[in-house]
């Protein structure tokens, strides 16, 4: 035995010549030894020299050796330390039995031969080593995935930061009547793309919140035909791309349900997408809904390319894409209907995908839970439905470190009747809100020198921030900054890239008092954008 393999052992007796004896052996085979006499010695002796293995005397005049090898398993920071009960007492298969439930690794009885003795703790030693090594590993995957976790979440702010601007300038061609063709037709290739590449980035989140179950729902009481038309018409302009409409066939009556309106909507955008990406133009799209009992199960069907039958049990594991030829490298990253059924089962729900086979079309089935009233229940007013056309005009403040994303919002709401003033700092972002009084402040949270948490703080502070709505703008999810918002006195949160229409929704929101808590609107789901288009 090398030096660096010498291993400590706790030797726990509390008769001294027994106690003399074991120890004696295990210094002759190499090993470092500790002593105790009692229980709780040897409770003191583990916390201090933390011990690879305790051999552990099942009598002793305080605490018997049973509960002290409860105690150990159950405390954190020892319970990976081996244990070898032994006894000259207590030595019956039932007591044996007891040893082991107790906790003990192995249970050996006195008298015990040496070599027995010597094995023993050798197999126990190698126990621990493949154990530490373990969790040495599982300490490296963990860093490993909180790392991978950082990375996504900078990665996505990094992206969306550059989108935000762009956005901005394709709003600002829409307001042009007089543009060319081609001129039309590159604003519009540059939109679709932004928003492509938008869901993209939250599909990487959401699946990694999911699989760190960090995804928090927001439920409340909705009407499945106000989660349906959100959801056709915030694919309207990616089905008009690919030739398509969407036929919608609902029950008579108004279905309830209880969920998130974000990630219901996000579903049905994700399965309606679908349909188009894979249907040629010209094919067909179906969305209907019946009840059965207690749930109502919604279909998605459309005409398209269909579905092997060897790939239907494939088809919602994570990356796995049915067909991953060049010609759809373009496609996706392959995550989209293992977020959406995972989204469906965090509801209550089951997701299906039927297929005759190739050339024959395919059918998504979600089933969700509805709530006992949905029979007689009146519709409800869908959210947003009131917020397409502006509702007032306000003196609005821009705090963003980037020039061209001052410019080009700026230039967009004073497009729509608002007073406008930007600041590229927060420091001069406070010095505008006691010079210029907004109604709002748009304020990027990440601005070097002063952030934008902080800004919102000290506006909080001046006799004229108090009544201000101050919205965090950012590039971050929204679970990955909350607590910070919230302690830092925000009124609402608005994800990188957002169009100025979801911009003003969310103001429109919060100035008349439709929200009781922070609102954050997700530019890849929301209905108003692609309205806005």
């Amino acid at each position: 035995m090398t030096q660096t393999e010498i291993s400590t052992i706790l030797n726990v007796d509390d008769d001294a010549a027994g106690r003399y004896a074991k120890s004696r052996i295990l210094k002759r085979a190499g090993y470092q030894v500790i002593e105790a006499g009692t229980g709780a010695d040897a409770l003191r002796l583990v916390k201090e020299t933390q011990p690879q293995l305790v051999l552990l005397d099942v009598k002793l005049p305080d605490i018997n050796g049973l509960d002290v090898c409860r105690t150990l398993k159950n405390d954190p920071d020892t319970k990976h330390i081996m244990v070898l009960q032994i006894s000259a007492s207590y030595t019956t298969t039932p007591d044996r039995v007891l040893g082991l439930t107790s906790g003990a690794d192995t249970y050996l009885t006195e008298p015990v031969d040496v070599t027995e003795l010597l094995a023993t703790v050798q197999a126990l030693l190698r126990l621990y080593r493949r154990e530490e090594e373990n969790r040495r590993l599982l300490a490296q995957l963990r860093e490993a995935d909180r790392q991978k976790d950082e990375f996504l979440a900078t990665l996505a702010h990094e992206l969306r930061n550059p989108l935000h601007p762009i956005r901005g300038a394709v709003e600002l061609l829409r307001l042009k009547q007089d543009l060319d063709p081609e001129l039309r037709l590159s604003r519009d290739v540059i939109d679709q793309q932004v928003s492509h590449l938008a869901r993209l980035v939250d599909d990487l989140l959401d699946v990694a919140r999911i699989t760190r179950d960090k995804l928090e729902l927001q439920k409340q009481k909705l009407s499945l035909t106000d989660i349906l038309n959100s959801a056709v018409e915030a694919s309207r302009t990616f089905l008009q791309s690919h030739g398509h409409q969407a036929s919608v066939a609902l029950p008579p009556g108004t279905v309830q349900l209880e969920g998130d309106l974000v990630r219901l909507t996000q579903v049905f955008v994700n399965l309606l997408n679908n349909a188009a990406k894979y249907t040629p133009e010209g094919g067909k799209i179906w969305v209907s809904a019946s009840v059965d009992g207690e749930r109502v199960n919604v279909s998605v069907k459309d005409s398209g390319i269909g579905i092997a039958s060897d790939e239907l049990p494939r088809l919602f594991e994570k990356f796995y894409q049915v067909d991953s030829s060049l010609e759809r490298s373009g496609s996706g990253l392959g995550l989209g209907l293992s977020l959406t059924r995972r989204l469906v089962e965090l509801h209550g729900g089951t997701m299906e995908a039927r297929s005759e086979g190739l050339g024959k079309g395919s059918e998504f089935v979600v089933s969700l839970p509805i709530l006992p009233q949905s029979a007689t229940a009146q519709a409800s007013e869908q959210p947003g439905s009131a917020l397409n056309e502006d509702t007032g005009h306000w003196r609005i403040l821009i705090v963003d470190d980037g020039p061209r994303t001052r410019e080009m919002y700026s230039m967009l709401l004073r497009k729509r009747g608002h007073e406008v003033e930007a600041a590229p700092d927060g420091r001069t972002g406070i010095e505008a809100v006691e010079r210029f009084r907004p109604d709002v402040v748009l304020l990027d949270v990440g601005m070097p020198g002063l952030n934008g948490f902080d800004t919102c703080t000290r506006i909080r502070e001046l006799p004229a921030g108090k009544e201000i709505v101050c919205i965090a703008v950012t590039g971050w999810a929204q679970d990955e900054i909350q607590q910070r918002v919230d302690e830092s006195g925000f009124d609402g949160i608005l994800v990188k890239p957002a169009g100025v229409q979801e911009i003003l929704q969310l103001v429109t929101q919060l100035i008349e008092g439709k929200q009781m808590r922070p609102t954050c609107v997700n530019h890849a789901i929301t209905a108003e954008e692609q309205a806005s288009r």
